[in-house]
């Protein structure tokens, strides 16, 4: 069930000129006492918000510059630091391949200084037992010439001093 409201009773919307008149008269009224007060207070008010928002835009644009510009003092010193890396890098390579050349130089003179010592040592042992040997050579020589001086030999006697000789050789040299 729908309720209309009678509007025309009520006197909402009657128009009445001198209430109308009244409020228009106070309304004129309000707003010269609110311009000659209020206003000018409202005015300032709002100008000095506007300068103040105007000076907080130009404060965050000179921010927003001055960070655009550490950034790029930032990243110019992060590349040349990234650099300065990168050259030390190669530097300590070049510098490790000079010390194992350094090195492997060093190993081989030694090697061959080693090698040249052995090669003497051996040469020395090898030049005592060839005179050792021909010490023992004479030696012997002269002990079979010793013995071939003493008698005089047949066939058979010439064959066993020979025998003895080389036995005597052969014991000579396992010694």
């Amino acid at each position: 069930m729908l309720v209309s409201l009678p509007l025309a009773e009520n006197g909402l919307v009657d128009f009445n000129p001198a209430s109308a008149l009244v409020v228009l008269i106070i309304f004129l009224f309000v707003a010269i006492v609110l311009y000659k007060s209020a206003w000018k207070h409202v005015l300032a008010g709002l100008k000095s918000r506007e300068e103040r928002i105007r000076k907080d835009i130009a404060d965050a644009e000179a921010a927003r510059q001055k960070a655009e510009e550490t950034l790029g003092q930032y990243n110019a010193q992060l590349a040349a630091a990234g650099q300065k890396v990168n050259d030390l890098l190669a530097q300590a390579a070049v510098d490790a391949e000079k010390i194992a050349t350094g090195i492997r130089a060093r190993a081989q003179q030694d090697a061959e200084a080693a090698r040249e010592n052995a090669t003497r040592e051996i040469e020395g042992a090898k030049e005592a037992a060839l005179a050792e040997i021909y010490e023992q050579t004479a030696n012997l020589a002269t002990a079979v010439a010793e013995k071939i001086i003493r008698r005089n030999l047949n066939p058979n006697d010439q064959r066993d001093l020979v025998s003895q000789s080389l036995e005597q050789m052969k014991s000579a040299a396992r010694n």
